[in-house]
């Protein structure tokens, strides 16, 4: 369905406002189809984010201002988001040796074992929401990349 009639609005200030309002429209219904995904599981999707990152990590531990550099959301309080994940034992916390103030992040078997069942209810969710052909999605990421490079 085009943008016009999802929001209902037949006419827009120019071809750049209304780019912009898709994204932030299609964006916003991957944001809500991503939470109703991950909520079962009891995640927010920063949550699931960060541990995908320590996953990506292999066992190697992470600090806070690494796995923000990473992050989809650039969320700024990454270590209240740890701070959950902790209590919900889906990843473990020490401290540097050489510098006490450093914390250091890995996820731990709890944590990998979400990521097991999440994965493939979110790789048949992604297929179904895009719904476009890979040239196309090349395409798309082509154009969003150069739209964030300008």
């Amino acid at each position: 369905m085009k943008i016009e009639e999802e929001i209902n609005q037949s006419k827009f200030i120019n071809a750049h406002t209304k780019a912009l309002i898709n994204i932030l429209y299609t964006a916003s219904r991957i944001n809500d189809g991503m939470a109703s995904l991950l909520k079962p599981f009891d995640l927010t999707q920063p949550q699931y984010n960060i541990l995908r990152i320590l996953r990506g990590k292999n066992g190697e531990p992470c600090n806070c201002g690494e796995i923000k550099k990473v992050m989809v959301d650039k969320n700024p309080d990454v270590t209240r988001i740890c701070d959950k994940l902790i209590a919900k034992e889906l990843i473990t916390r020490q401290f540097n040796q050489n510098n006490r103030r450093e914390v250091l992040l890995t996820i731990n078997k709890n944590g990998l074992n979400v990521l097991k069942k999440i994965d493939p209810i979110m790789d048949e969710a992604i297929l179904e929401m895009a719904n476009l052909k890979d040239k196309d999605l090349e395409k798309l990421s082509a154009l969003l990349d150069q739209m964030r490079a300008e």
